[in-house]
């Protein structure tokens, strides 16, 4: 059953490893809370740090400046826009002609599964089994709307007030929040940005036994594109060694840019108890707002999971989740993206090194990172979120400030437009041909 208010105490588990029980929000076969979740679910109870930020502190600068560029288009201005990380590819037309025939039937719109549909689930495990050389069984897979609502419940799941999440810095903004939702204290491990290597000293001194609950492992990561080798992977593991579940958010797999990807599910077969594995289907699978997501689970959080997604997510789409069935077989779409992106991150580091704002060369994912704090302080900006602006007005480029993840003075760049590289020959022109003060700022970019 689940630990109390002070105790850790296994849920649902048939383990005898060391792994500590989960501060579960469900009690045994969901039937009650726990002494401190029952007090603050009921009273609509979130935690303070969450009650007391405005939502400055909290909006999604991703957002604003997408935003903000959008508002220059409809002036007319010629805008390239490197900021979300919607792939501009269309999606395989054997996915959307699979997706468009099941509309079609009455009967398999109507197929409610809060877990996601079986098939898909089993075509899932088939996937990580045969694919990645995984051991996954079908009911270790949970399905969702994509990954961003399975983190907030796990979360949940898995920690409280009492207990602290730590996640890689850089980081990717969801992080955070789930984590504070969660009234959890948020605790960081160091991704060195020049080497990409994690700092595992900063990692031994976040970590604690009686502590942590939760590890989060993004790789290829967000924003800075690296890979965590399979070595780093053993020495998180060693570390931890049962005391805490590690999430290995796996979104960016199939876009590695020049090593094979390798799955913690295979990598640690011995540690399947404590690993917690999430990926989807809108980034190499180029499914946009079709949103898919998936969890795979070790055997004592399924239930509690299932359970919550009964009452607060009732399905995903049907006719979304059987195209990725169709997505899981197709290795040629993946590839090509892959390609493509592979080629404008080369281009960033060709092109923009020695500018003043440095790249960072991408391993992997969606993403580049330009390193500005020496830039910003030599042109008279506080921070990304002013020299973002500045970009956008002057040479109308969109880009991400680096305050959405934990690097203030830097900017992240997606590489998801067909004119991605005019863009970057934008950036090059701000950063070597101009003499930027900070100050220049339309009414339509200052407003925000």
């Amino acid at each position: 059953m689940c630990a109390g208010a002070s105790t850790w105490a296994p849920t649902n588990s048939t383990s005898d490893s060391k792994m500590p029980a989960i501060p579960c929000m469900l009690g045994e076969n969901g039937a009650g809370f726990s002494r401190v979740s029952r007090t603050k679910l009921w009273e609509g109870y979130l935690p303070r740090t969450i009650r007391d930020l405005m939502p400055n502190d909290l909006e999604f600068q991703m957002f604003v400046l997408d935003e903000l560029a959008d508002k220059l288009i409809e002036t007319g201005a010629d805008v390239l826009k490197l900021t979300i990380g919607v792939p501009e590819l269309p999606m395989p037309a054997a996915v959307l002609d699979e997706m468009v025939d099941k509309l079609r039937s009455p009967d398999f719109v109507r197929r409610v599964y809060p877990e996601g549909l079986p098939e898909l689930r089993e075509a899932i495990a088939e996937f990580y089994s045969q694919r990645h050389n995984a051991n996954v069984s079908v009911d270790q897979v949970i399905v969702n709307t994509g990954t961003s609502p399975i983190f907030r419940n796990i979360f949940q799941l898995v920690s409280g007030p009492q207990y602290e999440i730590m996640i890689p810095r850089p980081y990717y903004a969801l992080y955070m929040y789930c984590a504070t939702l969660a009234g959890a204290t948020v605790k960081f491990y160091d991704i060195d940005i020049d080497s990409k290597r994690v700092d595992m000293d900063s990692f031994r001194r976040s970590f604690s036994p009686e502590r942590t609950s939760l590890v989060v492992i993004n790789s290829p990561g967000n924003p800075i594109g690296n890979i965590v080798t399979p070595d780093e992977m053993r020495q998180i593991y060693d570390i931890v060694d049962g005391n805490a579940y590690i999430l290995n958010d796996e979104i960016y797999n199939n876009v590695m840019f020049y090593d094979e990807f390798r799955s913690a599910l295979a990598l640690f077969p011995e540690r399947r108890d404590m690993t917690i594995v999430t990926n989807g289907f809108s980034k190499g699978y180029r499914m946009y707002t079709k949103r898919v997501g998936f969890a795979i689970l070790p055997e004592e959080l399924q239930t509690n999971l299932r359970v919550i997604q009964q009452h607060t997510l009732l399905c995903t789409d049907p006719c979304y989740q059987h195209g990725m069935i169709t997505a899981l077989a197709d290795e040629e779409s993946p590839a090509h993206l892959t390609s493509v992106y592979r080629s404008r991150a080369e281009y960033t580091t060709e092109r923009l090194q020695g500018t003043g704002c440095e790249p960072i060369a991408a391993e992997g994912g969606f993403y580049a990172l330009l390193r500005c704090e020496a830039w910003n302080a030599d042109h008279g900006f506080a921070s990304s979120k002013e020299l973002a602006r500045d970009i956008l007005q002057r040479v109308h480029v969109a880009v991400v400030p680096g305050t959405d993840f934990g690097v203030p003075h830097d900017l992240r760049l997606a590489f998801c437009n067909d004119r991605y590289n005019d863009g970057i020959d934008r950036l090059r022109e701000y950063f070597t041909s101009s003499n930027p003060d900070g100050r220049l700022m339309s009414a339509a970019v200052a407003e925000a």
